[in-house]
């Protein structure tokens, strides 16, 4: 009988902490805090640190995909949920800037909206389609090949496509297509890499604080880079071996996570609207409309001051984000929107699975 895995809330934690970090970067830079200080300056140096502090929030997110999606049974349902979710948010959102804002957008406007994966609205989703439809045969060979086959394949993809691309990145070359890692085959990469660390593990006998001390240390050694090697385009990278080893690292720190009753039931309670929060304070409307250089005045503040000030912020769109998606949540529920997609997974792929059936009698 195969046992039940039990659910790794450290890991769920992460995925919230890694979208508070996407909060921070989107506050430091289109909120236009980061343009408004200047080189030399202790407001440039903090907001810089918080920048590449939360660099690998994507890295992580597609680290997490693999390390949990690796072992779990493939379900296309949970691509259809998804992209209703990310629908209702881009046509919704447009929907009612149209009606408040006609000078933004008009009604013809709104249908690019409904179709927001092929016309880019939300590129992370678009590479992240990519990415599901080819995670079967990712999961095929991860769980095909031996632990050594694995682990050469891992570090020869980290390789490749973190040092040896980020070394041509500087100059002006992207020979792989990686697009500085806002594309479809980083993620699968990465989904690869944290496959193979939910699978097999990494650094076991590496204690907790010396992971944490591992991403500090990436983090001031890329800002130190940014210092000594100003124009250089690797430090603020998401391919940058910098960037990807402290986002390994905080992997392996939260995996081992160990939270109690009540952390629980907040993490479950709100890890579910992670993603939410990406789509609603990045949709493209409000991307430009609210979010642009709507913090810049951070920038003028006392360098120590404007650091909290920037995570609060970031909180406070986190929070607002997770709230509202949260009620979305619960529309879906009263709408039965999961159990409709998976219905609907097991008719079309009733044939396929009476085969398997047939072919284990």
């Amino acid at each position: 009988m195969v046992m039940k895995q039990e659910r790794n809330y450290g890991i769920d934690l992460l995925r919230m902490l890694a979208m508070f970090m996407v909060t921070i970067l989107h506050v430091l830079g289109q909120g236009g805090v980061i343009s408004r200080t200047y080189a030399g300056t202790a407001q440039h140096a903090i907001a810089w640190f918080l920048e590449l502090a939360a660099y690998g929030a994507v890295n992580l997110y597609a680290l997490i995909s693999g390390y949990v999606g690796a072992q779990s049974k493939y379900r296309p349902s949970n691509l259809a949920v998804l992209w209703l979710q990310v629908f209702f948010y881009s046509f919704g959102i447009a929907a009612v800037f149209a009606i408040v804002r006609p000078d933004v957008i008009s009604g013809s406007g709104l249908l690019e909206y409904a179709f927001p994966v092929i016309t880019g609205k939300y590129w992370y989703f678009s590479a992240y389609v990519v990415l599901f439809l080819f995670i079967p045969l990712l999961n095929a060979a991860v769980n095909a090949a031996s632990e050594r086959t694995l682990r050469r394949i891992v570090v020869a993809m980290l390789l490749v496509f973190s040092l040896a691309a980020t070394v041509a990145r500087e100059t002006t070359h992207d020979p792989f297509v990686l697009v500085a890692g806002y594309s479809g085959l980083w993620l699968m990469i990465l989904y690869v890499t944290g496959a193979y660390i939910g699978k097999y593990g990494m650094w076991e006998k590496v204690p907790q604080p010396a992971l944490l001390a591992i991403y500090l240390g990436c983090t001031v050694l890329s800002c130190l880079c940014m210092r000594f090697f100003p124009g250089a385009k690797f430090p603020a990278s998401y391919i940058s071996p910098l960037i990807l080893l402290g986002s390994i690292a905080l992997l392996l720190f939260f995996s081992r996570l160990h939270c109690g009753g009540a952390a629980k039931k907040l993490i479950a309670l709100f890890s579910p609207a992670a993603f939410g929060v990406y789509i609603l304070h990045v949709h493209p409307l409000i991307w430009e409309h609210l979010m642009l250089g709507r913090f810049a005045f951070i920038a003028t503040m006392h360098p120590l001051v404007m650091g909290f000030v920037v995570l609060v912020c970031a909180f406070g769109i986190y929070l607002v984000c997770s709230l509202v998606d949260l009620l979305r949540i619960q529309l879906f529920r009263l709408l039965r929107v999961k159990k409709g997609c998976q219905a609907l997974e097991r008719k079309l792929f009733k044939d396929e699975e009476e085969a398997k059936i047939g072919n284990r009698s």
